[in-house]
């Protein structure tokens, strides 16, 4: 039961931690929020399949409004979406997306759980997610996150009960979410979860619907069949309404284009009741919230109502004497009751910003290798009249130092620590990529670690305070902390990384004969005085020189670049370029990759040093300089440079039709009509260099924002949401006379084979006579599409539109996909072949 008690009050911890610090400017107005909800003993789960799919709306109204301890389950991390601020995409937009995640979570109120199941793409019903994903390991987790937060109502964004009218991962979560409402309190389900959490029975479910889930074809929206609740809610302590909450956390999914206008005002959610006991006005209607549901707590009760009533936010230290007496009536209760580890937890939490108390350990650097020492430096000031002590130091179990050090007010007390960290210390890699992921699941095998947002602290510090003879404990992250001059103070997570990284300059590489490639690959130091060699590995048939080459880097941060020849084998075939540093008989093949933005923090994936390689017949025609306009952001520049193309990037605030004569093609990056607020002034000017005999090849977007009347020369031209998501769907030529499916290369089925993720997205669905679509695709259980690959004739040149994911597969070394495009960069119409 001791092992029971700790395994949960740190997984409470690990829900409130995270990596990323608080303000340290402590608002008022949050502290009597908190007092407000002491005697709050609610809690709500929303469950839904991504991140963005959740209703900050409901969550702040139950979070920041009623006070109720509430979750959200994403089954996924949005691996599999798009990115509408950069070039990351799969693992490096999971990391992205669950940092947006967790920054909105901190607006709304909520805490943030996942499982282990990957977002491998769009899905289009239910059954097809579900052969994919190991249903029985996402439902094992959806219980898992049920018992340690121990709902007493669990909400779906999505119903189980619509599979086909949305994302199948839509429904998907509904259906998870309905069964482990299901079994969750059935001690003999999953019953090794039961040596850390007890079973625990929610008392409803029920879905969050609104009238934009019936705006199909003869449907309507009948809101008295459905639960109504008012959660437009003004709340005065904080000077804002749910609505403004709501959507300043909307607003944190930045990659996905969730830019919201604050609301403000009514806003009645609507419920459907899907299991569970009846309801008739309220969501959690017939649950006791008050302390009466832990046993002999009334002294607690009583000692929380007269705080609130005479809590003065001028003076919020004098409040400190009261939270400890609470703090003392709570250590007289069950220690292993959920709610009193919580509030316990809560009421430390409000002592130390009662007391103006503000903690931190820095690092001079943000990157410490594995065998070195770091040293570490807690900075300590408390502003208001109490009398506080530093007890205990402790960095995880590797060093601790003890004293009996009074902190003088509004002086700022310094104590440093070195700290020695094993050889063999696990590096910062995010724990569900630690493991190579399947298509549909990620492998976590340690069950503690299931469900949370992301790694604990690598090191993390436990300050022992001494509050008025009271002991509290904080966990704190290490960071680097650097002035930037346009942003001032900006926090840097501390990473614990191999002692070498090593970096190739290009992902994929393109052979189409018998010439060799140079390739750079760099080795970087993240420790003093590293020697060691590194060689290289190809596949059979194939040859590098050299084949190995020895390092000696004195200082961290010091770089040597190896320039390396491959030569591909004769025949055609694809395989992987390694580079590997062996130092004293231990070796190191990682690369350190950085995900840096201003609205989240520092982010580290390590990822092999590898590039696919691939002897492909693949001619490029007469196509030499291509112009790329970037969209949303994407890497098919570079892989088209790896093809052998020279790519030149078009500066989208000057695109004059003199200076984009010179391209032999262009290329317009994804989403761009969505996303380039001149995209209405570059629009002529790229129809004139059509015109006038240059070919314009445009990648997928959106009809939702577009920022243009019509895409293309040619009226009658729209977008749809059709799409071909399963990747291995049957392709039919349907032009198989046309140049794109003959020159230069010639066309066969083989080369749709090995896609990745999906076919393509947003493909149209109506376009004029002059369009001729390419080919056609269907995936199982569906009606054909045509509408991948159009292309019109316009004048002396050619305008091409393909919703093919060209993002994802020319990065992902698809051969196939190589050979089209080259295809569609040399084509040309009839009169001018």
């Amino acid at each position: 039961m001791k092992s029971l008690l700790l395994s949960f009050f740190i997984f409470l911890q690990l829900l409130s931690l995270g990596q990323t610090p608080k303000d340290h400017q402590e608002n008022v107005s949050s502290i009597i929020q908190d007092i407000n909800h002491l005697d709050q003993l609610g809690s709500v789960m929303y469950f839904a399949a991504h991140p963005d799919d959740e209703n900050q709306r409901v969550i702040a109204y139950f979070a920041r409004s009623r006070g109720y301890e509430t979750a959200y389950t994403a089954l996924t991390r949005g691996d599999g979406g798009q990115n509408l601020i950069g070039t990351e995409i799969r693992e490096e937009l999971g990391m992205l997306r669950s940092q947006e995640l967790i920054e909105a979570r901190k607006v709304d109120g909520g805490n943030q759980l996942f499982s282990r199941a990957n977002d491998f793409g769009y899905s289009k019903n239910p059954e097809e997610t579900l052969s994919v994903w190991d249903k029985d390991q996402v439902l094992a987790d959806a219980v898992w996150n049920i018992r340690k937060f121990r709902p007493d109502i669990i909400i779906t964004r999505f119903s189980p009960n619509r599979g086909g009218r949305t994302h199948g991962h839509h429904t998907t979560s509904a259906i998870i979410a309905a069964e482990a409402f299901k079994i969750a309190g059935d001690s003999t389900v999953y019953p090794e979860q039961l040596k850390y959490v007890d079973p625990w029975q929610p008392k409803r479910i029920m879905w969050n619907t609104n009238s934009w889930f019936f705006r199909g074809k003869g449907e309507s929206f009948d809101a008295s069949k459905f639960v109504s609740l008012e959660t437009g809610t003004y709340i005065p302590v904080l000077g804002k309404s749910v609505g403004e909450i709501a959507m300043a956390a909307r607003s944190k999914h930045r990659c996905q284009g969730f830019g919201a206008a604050l609301q403000r005002g009514e806003n009645l959610e609507y419920f459907e009741l899907l299991d569970g006991t009846s309801m008739s006005e309220d969501p959690m209607e017939d649950i006791d919230t008050s302390w009466a549901r832990v046993e002999n707590s009334s002294k607690v009760a009583e000692l929380i109502k007269k705080l609130q009533s005479t809590f003065n936010a001028s003076k919020a230290a004098d409040a400190i004497p009261q939270l400890i007496a609470i703090k003392k009536e709570l250590s007289k209760l069950n220690q292993k009751d959920y709610w009193v580890i919580k509030k316990s937890n809560i009421i430390d939490d409000l002592i130390l910003r009662c007391s103006g108390l503000f903690l931190e350990v820095l690092s001079d650097d943000a990157l410490i290798a594995q065998g070195d020492s770091l040293k570490v430096t807690l900075n300590s000031i408390y502003r208001a009249g109490q009398n506080i002590s530093l007890a205990n130091i402790q960095v995880g179990n590797l060093v601790e130092k003890e004293m009996s050090t009074k902190l003088e007010i509004n002086k700022i007390n310094k104590q440093s620590l070195t700290v020695k960290v094993p050889n063999d210390f696990p590096i910062s890699q995010p724990y569900w990529l630690v493991e190579k992921p399947t298509k549909g699941m990620y492998i976590v095998n340690d069950q503690k670690l299931r469900g949370t947002p992301e790694n604990s602290p690598s090191l993390p510090v436990i300050v022992s305070l001494n509050i008025n003879g009271v002991n509290i404990s904080k966990t704190l992250n290490i960071w680097q902390k650097k002035v930037n001059p346009a942003r001032g103070e900006v926090y840097i997570p501390l990473a614990i990384v191999p002692p070498v990284s090593i970096e190739i300059d290009q992902s994929v590489m393109i052979f189409s004969d018998n010439t060799s490639k140079k390739v750079n690959a760099v080795i970087t130091s993240n420790t003093k005085n590293i020697k060691g060699t590194l060689s290289f590995t190809t596949p059979k048939g194939w040859n590098v020189q050299p084949a190995s080459s020895d390092f000696n880097l004195q200082n961290k941060g010091d770089k040597l670049e190896v320039l390396v020849s491959i030569t591909p084998s004769k025949k055609d075939s694809e395989g992987t370029f390694k580079a590997i540093a062996n130092i004293d008989n231990n070796t190191y093949d990682l690369g350190l990759n950085t995900i840096d933005y201003e609205h989240i923090f520092r982010q580290y994936i390590f990822k092999p040093a590898e590039a696919k390689v691939i002897k492909l017949d693949i001619q490029r025609g007469d196509v030499d300089v291509v112009g790329y306009l970037m969209g949303a952001g994407d890497v098919v520049p570079q892989s088209l440079e790896a093809a052998g193309y020279t790519v030149e990037i078009i500066n989208p605030e000057n695109v004059k039709l003199e200076e984009i004569k010179k391209f032999d093609a262009i290329v317009i990056g994804i989403r761009a009509y969505n996303v380039l607020e001149n995209m209405r002034y570059i629009q002529p000017v790229l129809m004139d260099y059509v015109q006038q005999g240059g070919n314009v090849i445009v990648q997928y977007n959106t009809s939702f924002r577009l920022k243009v009347d019509q895409v293309g020369p040619y009226e009658g031209f729209k977008l749809s949401r059709d799409r071909i998501t399963v990747e291995e769907s049957p392709v039919e030529i349907l032009a198989k006379g046309n140049p794109i499916m003959s020159y230069p290369n010639k066309i066969t089925k083989k080369d749709f084979d090995g896609w990745v993720q999906e076919r393509g997205l947003y493909y149209p669905n109506e376009w004029g006579t002059q369009y001729t679509p390419i080919l056609r695709m269907k995936d199982p259980n569906q009606d054909p599409v045509d509408g991948a690959l159009l292309v019109a004739d316009y004048g002396q040149g050619a305008f091409i539109y393909s919703g093919i994911s060209w993002f994802r597969e020319l990065p992902a070394g698809v051969s196939g996909a190589f050979r089209i495009f080259a295809n569609m960069l040399n084509y040309k119409p009839e009169n001018k072949q």
